[in-house]
């Protein structure tokens, strides 16, 4: 499939799924997971004061999506990252300290 239909796809579900919980938007973009097998990474958009979104509502917003886009023939996995309006992107902090240690 090509990203444009899976984000009208993604779009879709995720507004039945988790508008009440303040959904906006997604973003898409392919790539490898850490197996380096292709996905798909979307990154969930909600709007201002929007609370975190309850585990049950993420859980089956996230099984939805990838349902919907095995149903139409698309097999990479959809990993699935909420972003909140004031987030800061989360880092991994031990991977910096390692750079770090061998620059040193």
């Amino acid at each position: 499939m090509i990203e444009s239909e899976i984000l009208a796809i993604t779009d879709e579900v995720l507004t039945q799924y988790l508008a009440a919980s303040g959904y906006e938007q997604a973003e898409l973009r392919a790539g490898y997971n850490h197996a380096d097998e292709p996905s798909l990474f979307v990154t969930a958009h909600f709007k201002p004061g929007s609370g975190v979104t309850g585990g049950a509502e993420s859980n089956a917003a996230h099984a939805a999506l990838r349902m919907a886009l095995l149903a139409k023939g698309e097999e990479r996995f959809p990993y699935l990252e909420f972003r909140y309006p004031g987030d800061e992107p989360l880092g991994n902090d031990d991977e910096d300290e390692w750079d770090e240690e061998e620059n040193a």
